[in-house]
């Protein structure tokens, strides 16, 4: 006959163990989501990056002729170009004067706080680039829309995207799915270092591939608009 002690430790345990089963399938419940986001997280970066290693160029000797250059715009302070910047506008300078392009479009917004599109015009100017064969768009606020107004107003169907290595990947998949049959030409860039960074285009490749998925396709190429 159990004693009362043992009756008491009985029905402490009882009232116990519902409790720690529902914080133990609170835990795996919890770890399952967090497995889950980084997959969500870290599974379009891996298929991204995997996906257009084979449009990606290093050197512009290597990369394939293309009609157009893409430059992705990028802040211009008080007028002055990043070095990333100045790196995207060098490599479509060479690309240019080598003839593995016919024309170079800037692309990036055009705002009186941030000329990005006229900046990145005037640079290319004063070196020697003919205006007929700079085309600028001044509403390519982010890389997606570059890409999806590169196809719709400017009827780009070719181009080669110049960017650091650090965005490349991005670039060239909404470039592609855009519709352009594009590939990258890779820039050095110390960014490549910078966990913080690093970590920021992570997140936005993640959303470049949702919003690519789930939000409507560019529209058919329209009347060319840009401006020369």
């Amino acid at each position: 006959m159990a004693t009362l002690k043992e009756r008491a430790r009985s029905s402490d345990l009882s009232r116990w163990m519902p409790g720690s089963r529902a914080r133990a399938r609170g835990a795996r419940a919890a770890a399952a989501l967090v497995l889950l986001a980084a997959a969500a997280w870290a599974g379009p970066n891996v298929w991204i990056a995997r996906s257009t290693r084979a449009y990606t160029y290093s050197s512009t000797d290597a990369v394939p002729a293309r009609t157009f250059a893409i430059v992705p715009g990028s802040p211009v302070p008080q007028g002055h170009l990043s070095p990333s910047l100045r790196g995207r506008l060098g490599a479509a300078l060479e690309l240019y004067r080598g003839g593995r392009v016919k024309t170079i479009l800037v692309s990036g917004q055009d705002t009186t706080a941030s000329p990005e599109a006229t900046v990145m015009r005037a640079w290319l100017e004063a070196r020697g680039v003919p205006p007929s064969d700079i085309w600028s768009d001044g509403g390519g606020t982010r890389t997606r829309q570059t890409m999806n107004r590169a196809v719709a107003n400017y009827g780009v169907g070719d181009a080669i995207v110049c960017t650091q290595t650090v965005n490349v990947a991005r670039s060239i998949y909404l470039a592609r799915r855009a519709g352009i049959d594009a590939v990258g030409l890779a820039l050095p860039t110390p960014l490549e270092r910078s966990t913080r960074y690093l970590a920021r285009e992570s997140l936005k490749t993640t959303l470049a591939f949702a919003e690519s998925q789930l939000g409507p396709r560019p529209t058919p190429p329209a009347p060319i608009i840009a401006a020369r």
